[in-house]
């Protein structure tokens, strides 16, 4: 993608067409440039400014505790939220992943850990060598702020505990300035029993600069219920998730796959999330069925608490069900990075109990209208409008985990999905607003599983209404495809792709 944007009514992608961009959203490179690569011909990635000339730097030392046998590194490392300084350095010691008291096979004491973070796959240009403590009160989880760093430069970093050693990971920071390109990888939906990681496989392969991942990054469903296969593959535990034990174990079961590990070591990555980080279709301090308040929260405190030990996100630890992980990226100025958060504060749906389907058809429900009602609540609102309102840069994309432009899956009369924004009217009529008022607007989205490229306009639905941005849809990694043909009654969208993407 380069300079260009609305033309008239319609949006035009240069040099990408619409369906090789919606397959790559979900499985290669979406790139936004402003023209030609900068760094050689060859697309690598740029190694900024730093000086190979070093001041010589100690590899910092940690001894390994007595009883500590078995190897720790297992669930591999990761980088994220990355700044034109600074990244985010990540591993958890586990050597045994899914024990099931959580606790990984880890003693209960506190341990000592050295990274290290260099110019080169070899480390013989370090920058950093360092230690850091990883608690038990953390799962032993490790996130490492490794500041003062160079601007679109590539680093090496990995972990050490006495003489072993992590995998080694591969990271980027961000550009500052005027970069001329930039390549994201937009990544969603990986539910382990219904499918491969792939994509993830072929990911590697790509000259990718960062990876958004908007969300669904596991499923809190028992292996084997609802319909799937137990015997292609299934996540630890065998039960649906409840505690932080349970929560421990099904991430490090997910990070225990080849892939999806290759592709952290390879990407930094920026990461919110969905729904299913906790329970399917839940709002607020909501959820279908009989659920109370109380559960919901308590379900919420040990799915934020063990979501923040496995991703590499700055971000301080959740204070019981509270964490905000709406956070802003800048990418030089080309572009403006948004992530947003669009479950914890939402209102519940207000015909949850009045339907068949649970979040389905809102029929001649009026409250989903009601003025008040809000998606994102009120701070994340009120930081997207200075996020947007502020922005200087060329491109400016939302990474929104549910669709906004509005789907009707119906055939004869209308059925909207009030777990998208279409349960949100207003809401949505407010954040279309903001958006008409910037520059290039892009919506990245998942959560769908389904691919499609839509177009939002002021008024979802209505094809004379004012054209706002595009919307792509990401397929979802694995989990299971959304069949239903939506075109019929959904004239904003231009393209549907029911695969996997790659």
């Amino acid at each position: 993608m380069n300079a260009g944007g609305r033309d008239g009514e319609r949006w035009v992608l240069p040099e990408l067409g619409r369906r090789r961009f919606l397959i790559g959203a979900a499985a290669a490179a979406a790139a936004i440039t402003t023209g030609c690569a900068s760094d050689g011909s060859d697309g690598s990635a740029p190694t900024g400014g730093t000086s190979t000339t070093l001041a010589p730097v100690d590899a910092a030392a940690a001894a390994r505790p007595e009883g500590l046998d078995d190897p720790v590194f297992t669930l591999g490392v990761a980088s994220g939220d990355p700044t034109p300084e600074a990244v985010i350095l990540w591993t958890r010691l586990a050597p045994d992943p899914v024990a099931d008291d959580g606790l990984g096979g880890m003693p209960a004491d506190d341990v000592e850990v050295a990274w290290d973070l260099a110019l080169d796959e070899g480390f013989e240009q370090l920058v950093r060598s360092e230690t850091v403590t990883a608690t038990a009160a953390d799962g032993h989880a490790i996130h490492v702020d490794a500041t003062g760093l160079a601007p679109a430069t590539t680093y090496w970093y990995r972990f050490r505990l006495g003489d072993e050693t992590s995998t080694v990971g591969r990271t980027q920071t961000l550009p500052d300035g005027s970069p001329d390109r930039f390549a994201l990888a937009v990544v969603n939906c990986q539910m382990m029993e219904t499918g491969y990681y792939a994509a993830y496989r072929h990911l590697q392969d790509e000259e990718v600069d960062l990876v958004v991942h908007l969300g669904d990054y596991i499923y809190e469903y028992a292996g084997g219920t609802a319909g799937f296969d137990p015997e292609q593959r299934r996540s630890a535990p065998d039960r649906g998730l409840v505690s932080l034990a349970d929560f421990r174990i099904r991430y490090a079961s997910y990070k225990l796959d080849e892939d999806l590990a290759g592709a952290h070591a390879r990407f930094p990555f920026v990461a919110t999330w969905d729904d299913h980080e906790v329970v399917n279709n839940y709002m607020g301090d909501t959820a279908p069925g009989d659920a109370t308040v109380q559960r919901v929260q308590e379900r919420k405190a040990a799915a934020y608490r063990a979501w923040w030990e496995h991703l590499p996100v700055r971000l301080d630890p959740p204070v019981g069900s509270d964490l905000a992980v709406y956070r802003g990226f800048d990418i030089g100025d080309l572009a403006r990075l948004v992530v947003l958060d669009e479950r914890q504060d939402a209102d519940e749906p207000p015909c949850r109990d009045e339907i068949d389907i649970p979040g389905l058809d809102y029929g001649n429900c009026d409250a989903v209208e009601g003025e008040d009602r809000t998606r994102l609540g009120p701070e994340q609102e009120a930081w997207l409008a200075d996020q947007l309102e502020t922005s200087t840069a060329t491109w400016n994309l939302i990474g929104n985990p549910v669709v906004l432009a509005g789907v009707d899956g119906g055939t004869d009369e209308s059925a909207y999905y009030l777990d998208t924004w279409d349960g949100f009217p207003q809401a949505r009529r407010r954040l279309i607003a903001q958006l008409a008022e910037v520059d290039n607007p892009v919506v990245l989205t998942g959560d769908y599983h389904a691919g499609m490229t839509l177009e939002v306009r002021a008024e979802p639905f209505d094809q004379s209404s004012k054209l706002v941005a595009p919307e792509f849809m990401s397929p979802p990694i694995s989990s299971q495809l959304f069949p239903a043909d939506v075109s019929a009654r959904t004239p904003q969208l231009l393209e549907q792709l029911n695969a996997h993407g790659y």
